[in-house]
């Protein structure tokens, strides 16, 4: 049968969407063009396993799974979100890939909901924003490499759109990250974040060389870097800044 032709406009009208009801509404059609009646995402600020990790979702999922799906704890073992957070790679699953995680129960609980089978994205926005988009079904996926190709790059498109308008609109809802004078919080590396956050549980500029496998003068680089984005004199003051704001 082979996979529909994306449609650009339809595209272009998601990332333009004015509010969450026509953005939740143009996913779903082009998403229902890809062979997909299911299509579902969230806006994270922080990491699942945070304790402060902030979320707004989307989409269309069935309302009986919702209440289904509400554990946390499920959340934090379904193979599908682990490994999006793990990688920048797309996610292709079905039954196969919750039994070989040993979660096959999890599967089972989704599975009349329509979440059988389905393909799943992560991309990355500034300030430690996550954007997961997955669309699900029933129909097992194409076998052909060609078909499921062209699905994953469709996914991704519409992704890049979905995520400027979902930013847009349930962005400002996640709130911001400010220092404690107000002004908004520069936006920090992973390695300035690496170290910032050894040097919050007491080691030596020595003893992150060794943790993070770089020299005592890299360690020192990083931190020296944080103090001036954040416009402060010591570590300690950068490590407190950055606990107040919530994300070390």
């Amino acid at each position: 049968m082979g996979v529909p032709e994306m449609n650009y406009q339809q595209l272009i009208d998601v990332g333009l969407s004015e509010d969450l009801e026509s953005f939740e509404r143009r996913l779903v059609v082009t998403a229902d063009a890809l062979g997909f009646p299911i299509i579902s995402g969230v806006l994270l600020r922080g990491r699942l396993d945070d304790n402060g990790v902030l979320g707004r979702s989307f989409g269309n999922p069935p309302a009986g799974h919702a209440e289904a799906a509400k554990d946390l704890g499920d959340s934090l073992r379904d193979p599908v979100l682990e490994r999006l957070m793990a990688q920048p790679l797309p996610v292709l699953y079905d039954q196969r890939t919750y039994v070989a995680a040993g979660v096959g129960e999890l599967w089972e609980t989704q599975a009349p909901y329509g979440f059988q089978t389905g393909i799943a994205i992560k991309l990355h926005l500034p300030e430690d924003k996550h954007f997961l988009l997955g669309v699900d079904r029933e129909e097992a996926l194409p076998t052909s490499g060609a078909e499921l190709m062209q699905l994953v790059a469709g996914l991704q498109l519409l992704g890049a759109h979905a995520m400027s308008a979902a930013d847009r609109l349930l962005g400002p809802k996640l709130g911001r990250l400010v220092k404690p004078d107000g002004g908004e919080l520069p936006k920090l590396t992973k390695r300035e974040l690496d170290v910032l956050s050894w040097t919050a549980q007491g080691k030596t500029a020595w003893e992150v060389s060794v943790i993070l496998g770089m020299s005592e003068k890299t360690v020192n680089f990083h931190l020296g870097n944080v103090m001036r984005k954040l416009g402060v004199n010591s570590k300690h003051q950068a490590v407190l800044i950055c606990v107040t704001a919530g994300i070390l």
